[in-house]
């Protein structure tokens, strides 16, 4: 069997991994096109504040499965051909497979406002972004800015913070933090907390364009006509699926390349995971879809029948030393309970009949574990979980 992934990320490590414990043998090729990796993004905040070096993400986490025989190439990939079920390589040469994974990840979005192109000007999603960014704060900055305040702008913010020294304004189109894993409540409560660490907020605007001194931002100006000082600009603003290759062959795609719950692609033979994916309508761009799809995927090419079992929806965030998660379903059909206690907040979300569909917590990270065991189940709203 001859296995091809494209990509070097998380994903396609994963499912290098889980290839090479299958029973029996494959020739599985990677088409890395000469990047580093894999390495764990969600980790370049720490890097940009000092907390991690920069070793930590060059370790070649491939390296180890060249005696199991894994073939390396570092060529990027042109193309697919279905009908031949080949990929054509930037250097000319062609790679058959009998069965293709897809593992392109994805890119950062960029605002398409004016005056984007100046610099001081960034995106975080790269350890080069990261490397950047290092250098522009330690030119010195006055006003720093990120715009986006889900998981990686939160994170990013406080990372500029740190190795700036500077308060840092972060700008989210919403009308609070993390409008994707938040409710509006028990964001206002973690917001309470990070203006006390250097983060300050501006929500409900959303920028219209970047004003510039000698080639260099200088300002951010928002559709409600404010103008904000910003010297420099961090943009956290999501990721797109980078799927050209899987539509320049024919294979269904919608914001991702769309895959069922064995992360197959309409072509029987072909795989797709991790960013790159979208499954049942979401894109979730997140590390347990990447690491779950690259599982799956990995069983079935090599000739298994797998299907995807994810975990009920969740994020976890620790910013300026402040811990806050949230867990399943936290809409606003269900039954608000809030508890507070010592700088610490849990909401829970109870369906009519009593059962624990979602949390969200603020200030601690310490029942994580108890409440992901008791989603789903009935749960006693007189008891909170610090008795």
């Amino acid at each position: 069997m001859k296995i091809v992934i494209i990509g070097n990320g998380i994903a396609a490590q994963r499912a290098v991994m889980e290839i090479y414990k299958q029973p029996g043998r494959c020739d599985v090729t990677i088409v890395e096109d000469g990047q580093i990796g894999p390495y764990p993004r969600p980790r370049l905040p720490e890097y940009i504040r000092g907390s991690v070096p920069r070793s930590f993400f060059e370790t070649d986490a491939f390296s180890s499965y060249a005696a199991k025989g894994l073939n390396r190439i570092g060529s990027r990939c042109m193309s697919i051909s279905r009908k031949e079920k080949a990929v054509h390589l930037e250097d000319g040469s062609d790679v058959s497979y009998d069965k293709l994974i897809i593992a392109t990840g994805s890119k950062a979005n960029r605002l398409s406002i004016p005056g984007g192109d100046a610099e001081g000007i960034f995106t975080l999603r790269s350890l080069h972004d990261a490397d950047e960014i290092i250098s522009y704060v330690s030119s010195g900055v006055s006003h720093p800015v990120v715009v986006g305040a889900g998981l990686l702008g939160l994170e990013a913010a406080q990372a500029v913070h740190e190795r700036s020294g500077k308060d840092v304004l972060v700008v989210e189109t919403a009308g609070h933090l993390l409008p994707r894993q938040f409710d509006e409540a028990s964001s206002i409560y973690l917001e309470k907390l990070l203006n006390a660490k250097g983060l300050h907020f501006s929500k409900g605007a959303s920028p219209s364009s970047f004003s510039s001194a000698l080639g260099r931002v200088s300002s951010l100006v928002l559709n409600d006509e404010r103008i904000l000082d910003a010297d420099m600009v961090v943009q956290a603003v999501g990721v797109s699926p980078v799927k050209d290759l899987a539509a320049g062959c024919g294979l269904e795609c919608g914001r991702g390349i769309m895959i069922d719950s064995s992360a197959r692609t309409n072509d029987l033979d072909i795989y797709a995971v991790g960013d790159a994916a979208e499954y049942n309508g979401l894109c979730p761009g997140l590390v347990y879809f990447a690491n779950e799809s690259a599982r799956v995927a990995a069983l079935n090419a090599a000739g298994g029948e797998a299907v995807m079992s994810l975990a009920a929806p969740s994020a976890y965030i620790s910013c300026a030393g402040i811990d806050a998660y949230s867990l399943g379903d936290i809409s606003p059909a269900n039954e608000r309970v809030e508890f507070e206690k010592q700088g610490r907040m849990e909401a829970l979300f109870l369906s009519g009949d009593g059962v624990l569909k979602g949390v969200v917590a603020v200030g601690s990270k310490e029942n994580l574990s108890s409440y992901q065991k008791a989603l789903g189940r009935p749960f006693d709203k007189s008891m909170t979980a610090w008795a």
